[in-house]
């Protein structure tokens, strides 16, 4: 049979050890929060950038085409 001291030891270590399971698991939540909020911040960049590339890329073309165009112009 267990001793009064050895029951309030249990006691405390195991309040102690919900504590820390708690706090893990809000430090685990803060973590992917965080992470969450990285991740979105980067797409927003990226989609940002994929458009500006886009754009660059319908001129580029466009300056192509205008070029090809000249150029069976000035055979004739």
């Amino acid at each position: 049979m267990p001793s009064d001291f050895e029951q309030a030891m249990r006691d405390v270590f195991g309040g102690l050890t919900q504590f820390s399971s708690e706090q893990l698991k809000k430090l685990q939540a803060k973590s992917q929060e965080f992470a969450r909020e990285a991740l979105k911040d980067e797409l927003t960049k990226l989609h940002a950038e994929i458009a500006d590339l886009r754009n660059r890329v319908a001129t580029l073309e466009a300056e192509r085409v205008r070029a090809a165009a000249d150029s069976v112009e000035s055979s004739f």
